[in-house]
């Protein structure tokens, strides 16, 4: 619900508003293609939920997402924030902080 959220505000502010924004374990909202400024898409490869995996649907937003944008697919099942509880949670920070620091 939080990235659905945060890609739903973006795709509905104006360009500059938002820098750059972290979807994590989300498809970023219903706008993929509106989305501005830089865009980094995180998830678990096998996270799920009641429909099924979540990476297909991500993998679509983030096809149709413009540039600048990463996806970063981590191993495991943990959902967003639960990742970093995860032997995958450093590796999560490290791409976080890159992705924040990056000029």
């Amino acid at each position: 619900m939080g990235g659905d959220a945060v890609g739903e505000a973006d795709a509905a502010s104006k360009p500059g508003t938002f820098d750059r924004i972290v979807i994590l374990g989300s498809s970023g909202g219903d706008s993929p293609e509106k989305l501005n400024g830089r865009k980094l898409f995180v998830v678990a490869r096998n996270d799920a939920n009641s429909d099924g995996l979540r990476l297909p649907e991500i993998s679509r937003h983030y096809d149709r997402a413009p540039q600048p944008k990463k996806l970063v697919l981590l191993e495991g099942s943990a959902h967003a924030q639960f990742l970093f509880n995860t032997d995958q949670g450093q590796r999560l920070m490290d791409e976080i902080l890159r992705f924040l620091s990056e000029p």
